[in-house]
């Protein structure tokens, strides 16, 4: 697989997704596919938070390079 640059992630963006799109355990009256979407729809979310925490991790490692 060929490399993939890694776009910035706004905090903002990753608040309105985390709200939108819940990491939560589905609701009784949900349908098999209602559950398979909000699944993948909160696995998407999960990966965005990871990226967001690596890319303050580095942005802070270089901060603390140039003191």
């Amino acid at each position: 697989m060929e490399d993939i640059k890694t776009p910035f992630i706004e905090d903002g963006l990753l608040e309105y997704l985390q709200r939108l799109y819940p990491d939560q355990a589905p609701e009784p009256h949900q349908t098999d596919r209602e559950i398979w979407i909000n699944r993948g729809a909160a696995g998407v979310v999960r990966h965005l938070k990871m990226l967001h925490k690596e890319q303050r991790e580095n942005i802070l490692g270089d901060i603390k390079d140039v003191f």
